[in-house]
């Protein structure tokens, strides 16, 4: 019963959270399209994609883990152990952003042999972002873990681009010209007053607190337990990515703006998908508790939701796609193949998430890393020989095929480890991987 009401109200809060971050999302892009040049609108979204996957980087998997590791804290009231959690995972991103942020910059000069920041790539200026990605990730699962999910939610689906949104409009409006810069220094600073609130919300919840904290204890078996989840993610990440960097290296510059266009428009689905995984992890950290034969019933009742959701936004995009795509600009529109191919991955791999998340939960994450392996070099060995002839379209079929690889493989893998399963197994009967 007080899984059902949980899922009532998760379930409204998401969907809400869901249309109306799209909405704000795409209205976000479509200002920045129109106030930047096309070169400069490709160059930021190759610039996000490499914050996001280093924010990912830089936590190892320790937002990844969370749901898992705080669900008896958070049901104890432990304020002392979350804030142990978060201390330790917070240290080691910040650490690890600070050396992405040298290697970025000496990356730069040794490319441009150029000090000067203002001769890098935008690469270089985001990179100042990365630990407050990552410190908001962790403060989000947190959130997220206690079933607070208008808190974990809201804030990055709607509340950031919107904010975004006003800035480019005001910065267009009071500036001649607006710079690449200035977008990502006004991001930068929206990042870190969403992260402030959180952290209050948090302290002001009770569910944390940062004096006193009370040391993560069995640190390498935490890590052994987070690292693979942070590498099937990041494999997952790089493979949505990978499109956009490969055309900055082998397109014309125009048609990396054009097929980030399509991206962002194909972006509902993983949205949707992410949204609805967070909606049933909390409930599906508890489960395994009490054994995978108990979890299973939650496994199929989100994966019911996700692919009814998936399917229902797949036909709405195809459908609207090309209408949306022209929002951007008329040239746009040469990307709308290219965005049917996208539509169709993002559609195999979301009906595939949640069985992912399995897996990596009952420690069989190995299996999702080796996958994303392959994936991934399919996806590069398909770019490689598709973009010189097919341009953007060329980029947008080889993340379909990969994608409905790393689909094929999964489920494969999930129905050979349920068949070679025992009757009765409890996912903390020792190590990870031992089980």
């Amino acid at each position: 019963m007080q899984h059902d009401k949980y899922l009532k109200q998760g379930a409204l809060t998401l969907s809400v959270s869901v249309v109306i971050g799209f909405l704000v999302d795409y209205a976000f892009n479509l200002s920045l399209s129109r106030t930047l040049t096309t070169h400069e609108y490709g160059d930021y979204k190759v610039a996000y994609a490499y914050a996001t996957i280093c924010g990912v980087l830089v936590l190892l998997g320790g937002d990844r883990v969370a749901p898992k590791i705080l669900a008896k804290p958070l049901a104890n009231k432990s304020t002392r152990e979350v804030g142990g959690f978060v201390i330790f995972f917070g240290k080691i991103a910040l650490a690890l952003s600070f050396v992405i942020f040298i290697i970025t910059y000496l990356s730069g000069y040794i490319h441009l042999e150029s000090w000067s920041a203002n001769d890098h790539h935008a690469l270089l200026w985001i990179s100042a972002a990365i630990p407050l990605i990552a410190l908001g990730a962790i403060l989000s699962r947190v959130l997220q873990s206690a079933k607070l999910l208008m808190y974990a939610n809201f804030p990055w689906r709607i509340v950031l681009p919107l904010a975004k949104t006003g800035v480019v409009l005001a910065l267009a409006a009071l500036l001649e010209q607006v710079h690449l810069w200035h977008v990502i220094v006004a991001g930068i600073v929206i990042l870190a007053i969403i992260v402030s609130w959180q952290l209050k919300v948090l302290k002001h919840k009770n569910l944390l607190t940062l004096c006193r904290i009370t040391p993560v204890s069995n640190q390498p078996q935490l890590l052994a337990t987070s690292i693979p989840m942070m590498l099937s993610m990041l494999v997952t990440i790089a493979i949505s990515q990978l499109d956009l960097y490969m055309l900055e290296l082998l397109a014309l510059e125009h048609e990396v703006g054009h097929y980030a266009g399509a991206v962002t428009t194909a972006h509902m689905i993983p949205v949707a998908q992410v949204s609805i995984i967070a909606l049933f992890v909390p409930l599906l950290g508890q489960a395994l508790e009490k054994g995978e034969e108990y979890a299973e019933h939650i496994l199929w009742q989100g994966q019911k939701v996700l692919l009814g959701t998936v399917l229902v936004l797949s036909c709405g995009l195809f459908l609207s796609g090309s209408h949306l795509l022209q929002l951007f600009g008329e040239d746009f529109f040469s990307a709308n193949d290219a965005l049917h191919y996208l539509i169709l991955g993002s559609c195999f791999w979301a009906v595939t998430a949640f069985v992912s998340t399995w897996l990596q939960y009952t420690g069989k994450g190995k299996y999702v890393v080796i996958i994303g392996m392959v994936t991934l070099v399919t996806d590069a060995l398909l770019n490689w020989l598709l973009i010189p002839t097919h341009g953007i379209t060329g980029a947008a079929i080889s993340t379909c095929v990969a994608l409905f690889l790393a689909s094929l493989l999964t489920w494969l893998t999930f129905l050979s480890t349920k068949r070679h399963a025992p009757n009765s197994h409890s996912v903390h009967s020792g190590e990870p991987g031992n089980r």
